[in-house]
């Protein structure tokens, strides 16, 4: 059974070694990921670069690893989940894991199902409109349609891309679902052994953070260049402020004024936090405004994310990947792309977001304490650990 995974590995820890080892025992043969690239959901860049996160997942149990470009990487959980899980699907997976707080199969049918009813989006419109951020109004529309255990269940993320990533798969694909062990989501401190991501990021990946990762691991991360985006919190405010007033609302993805609000507070801003301080509000979450933030930076326009990806890059495979790559070549309808030379043959949308990658890439090389050169997207090749 070829089961997708959808990851950030920020970095891999040994929460997500027992995700994986977990989906093995309820009979998951090959493991097929789904990874955010160089920048992240949460509107920052990632700790380690996506080639060398990659290479860990498949030295810890994946069999192929696809990048998910930062437009519908660093996107809401919605867009994330929906080109996630199409690239999956384009792949060609049969079921689906995922770690959740709550792995009651039923009720987050439930949830999804009624996520896609006219009704509840009514619910979800009126809430917002009252002043209730989206997580908000969606946990208050399905506790009121579905009772207050479905209104619990999205306050965690993990539940709340559980429910999208159910609400965007195909009836035949089974699902895996791995109940959360160990420290919470974003918690500071640790459990079971297990620490997470966060908790890991915000240490520096110290000495004391490797008990916290797989043992064969370690001398991967220690030799490895870690990214912050503190090292270019200038280019940021720079091009902020650089952008046209008007052509904000090209890539802030809300018709509510939220482009406006980042424009106003881009002009007295002394910092990144401070600006994410003045131009966040009860509509709009400190995640959400990192997010828009980074789109204008990159010049991520809005609709960049519209459907699924246009393309599929494949950062790392297996020696078992590599069959499963040659299946899928056989089988999708995206183009499969392994160098640089394969994605030059790329035309229309799936050329402009490739081309927009390349530039995320070069910006990204930005963000780490010794500057690196441009064009590392292009000299990057498929990674195969035997």
């Amino acid at each position: 059974m070829v089961t997708g995974i959808v990851c950030e590995y920020n970095p891999f820890h040994k929460g997500h070694l027992y995700q994986i080892e977990k989906a093995k025992a309820m009979g998951a043969e090959k493991i097929v990921c789904v990874m955010s690239g160089n920048f992240v959901q949460r509107g920052e860049c990632a700790f380690f670069n996506k080639h060398l996160r990659a290479q860990a997942a498949i030295m810890c149990g994946a069999d192929v690893v696809i990048d998910l470009p930062t437009p519908w990487a660093m996107a809401s959980a919605e867009t994330f989940a929906r080109g996630s899980i199409g690239l999956l699907e384009s792949f060609g997976i049969d079921a689906l894991s995922f770690g959740c707080e709550s792995d009651d199969e039923s009720l987050l049918r439930a949830c999804a199902q009624k996520l896609n009813d006219a009704e509840t989006g009514t619910l979800i419109k009126k809430y917002t409109a009252e002043g209730l951020s989206y997580p908000e109004a969606v946990s208050k529309a399905l506790a009121d349609t579905l009772g207050e255990k479905a209104g619990r269940i999205v306050s965690s993320p993990n539940n709340t891309l559980a429910i999208e990533y159910i609400r965007h798969l195909s009836d035949n694909i089974k699902l895996l679902p791995v109940k959360r062990k160990g420290a919470d989501h974003d918690s500071d401190t640790t459990k079971d052994s297990i620490a997470s991501a966060s908790f890991i990021r915000s240490s520096g990946l110290s000495d004391e953070c490797f008990d916290y990762v797989p043992e064969k691991l370690v001398s991967l991360y220690k030799d490895a260049e870690k990214y912050n985006l503190s090292h270019c919190e200038r280019a940021i405010l720079s091009a902020l402020r650089m952008t046209d007033k008007e052509d904000y609302s090209l890539y802030v993805s809300d018709k509510s004024g939220l482009d406006m609000r980042i424009y106003d507070s881009a002009q007295s801003a002394h910092s990144l936090e401070s600006l994410y301080a003045s131009a966040k509000s009860r509509n709009y979450t400190h995640s959400r405004v990192r997010r828009e933030v980074m789109n204008i930076y990159l010049k991520i326009k809005k609709n960049y994310s519209e459907g699924i990806p246009p393309y599929m890059r494949i950062l790392a495979v297996s020696e078992t990947g590599l069959s499963l790559l040659s299946k899928a070549k056989d089988n999708t309808i995206l183009p499969i792309i392994t160098k640089y030379a394969e994605a030059k043959n790329l035309q229309g949308k799936a050329k402009e977001i490739y081309d927009a990658e390349c530039r995320n890439t070069d910006l990204f090389a930005l963000c780490t304490e010794k500057i690196r050169e441009c064009s590392a997207e292009k000299k990057h090749s498929l990674i195969i650990v035997r």
